[in-house]
């Protein structure tokens, strides 16, 4: 089918993103996280580079796969850019629809003065698996 994502792959914009899709973060020890693409796009309408993507509660000497991580739910979650992917592990796995573990991505009821809006630079969520996954 001409619309069917092939995976592995590195994005270069937010565009193939899609809610459910996932990255492995090599970690320091030699395994591995797994983040997770939560929502597309995340600043906006007509946003080409952000997405919200969330860390998994999973953590595996291989990187992860649709089985590997089923069941699991996520960490902390965030805005940030599709760089986090690219500069964090690499490239997009694979897709496991949220729906089936029951995962909803943060919403934010807009941009105003007190909204609260969390939003991560390209490595936040690879510091954040070094914390969670690594002694």
């Amino acid at each position: 089918m001409a619309n069917e994502r092939r995976y592995p792959f590195a994005p270069r914009s937010n565009r193939l993103l899609a809610a459910g899709q996932y990255w492995a973060i090599p970690l320091s020890n030699g395994r591995f996280g797994c983040g997770r693409v939560m929502a597309v796009p995340a600043f906006g309408e007509k946003d080409r580079v952000g997405v919200v993507i969330g860390l998994m509660d999973w953590v595996g000497d291989e990187p992860p796969t649709s089985d590997r991580i089923a069941g699991h739910q996520i960490l902390e979650q965030a805005k940030s850019r599709f760089d986090a992917i690219t500069r964090t592990g690499g490239e997009v796995l694979g897709n496991r629809p949220l729906e089936l573990d029951d995962l909803v991505p943060i919403r934010y009821d807009g941009v105003h003065i007190g909204a609260v809006a969390r939003v991560w630079g390209s490595l936040v969520i690879r510091d954040l698996a070094e914390q969670y996954f690594t002694p």
